[in-house]
């Protein structure tokens, strides 16, 4: 459910409501499985104000902050479903490739990222063509592709191959391939896109992904973390340290974590990870 702003009223004080302008609406799109539609939720009035029929399956939605538009992964239809959030209706339709189910929208609002668990692979979408650039290949069943705040990285959990692939954004092509943890499932990126967390729900953990940092590739430790392109690296000692992807630390937490949340500011600190060994 997506709610574009939330007032929080406890029996402790009293608030003075906003003085919204006559033109203000704060909607919630719901995706209903079963029925192949979404519904639109009026959050000022509290009651339903649509039904909009969408493809097999809806599962995951997302909308555009720069384009009144909402996106609605069709998980049996093998689409996206394009909604045009004043009218409330389907306005576009976009082929995906097999078993996707959820969607992320960079914040300059002109790319969308969908992981398609039935194909291996990532489709990168052109919002305002709506139409694919290009399909990537990936580990196997990618449950989530989560664009950073920058919009140049996007981090790929792989949920059967217990890894994490980083794709470049600007060249659309995998820049890393991370060993993380036992079936990893969702992914939240840092506001300054230097880490990626990620929840590992066959394991009881979550890893945590440097993303693009210094490293010392003549460092065994180091240089094993992550996968990149070797050609890019020499025996030379001038060009030992580059910039890639790798894994910080595991972090133990209950069973089966399947979600997780940063702070709304991001964190200023979310601790001091220790290199994993």
């Amino acid at each position: 459910m997506l709610i574009a702003s939330c007032l929080v009223v406890t029996g402790a004080c009293t608030q003075k409501l906003p003085n919204y302008p006559p033109a203000y609406r704060e909607y919630a799109f719901v995706t209903n499985g079963k029925s192949n539609s979404v519904s639109v939720l009026d959050m000022r009035n509290y009651k339903p104000i649509a039904t909009i029929p969408v493809g097999n399956n809806p599962t995951g939605v997302a909308v555009n902050t720069q384009k009144n538009e909402v996106y609605v992964v069709n998980t049996g239809s093998n689409s996206l479903s394009v909604i045009d959030a004043e009218l409330n209706k389907v306005v576009g339709i976009i082929a995906l490739e097999r078993t996707p189910y959820f969607v992320d929208v960079s914040a300059d609002g002109t790319r969308a990222f969908v992981a398609n668990s039935g194909s291996n692979s990532v489709s990168i979408i052109d919002i305002f063509q709506r139409r694919v650039l290009r399909n990537i290949t990936v580990g196997k069943a990618p449950g989530e592709a989560r664009v950073s705040r920058d919009g140049k990285t996007v981090v790929v959990s792989e949920r059967l191959s217990d890894s994490v692939s980083v794709i470049d954004a600007q060249t659309m092509k995998v820049r890393s391939s991370v060993s993380a943890c036992k079936e990893p499932t969702d992914v939240e990126i840092l506001p300054d896109s230097g880490k990626a967390f990620v929840a590992c729900s066959g394991s009881g953990q979550v890893a945590v992904i440097g993303l693009n940092m210094e490293t010392d590739m003549t460092n065994p430790q180091t240089s094993a973390q992550s996968v990149v392109d070797r050609k890019e690296v020499t025996k030379s000692k001038e060009f030992a340290a580059i910039k890639a992807d790798r894994l910080l630390s595991i972090l133990d937490v209950g069973s089966t974590p399947t979600h997780l949340a940063l702070k709304p500011d991001g964190g200023h600190d979310l601790g001091d990870y220790r290199e994993h060994k």
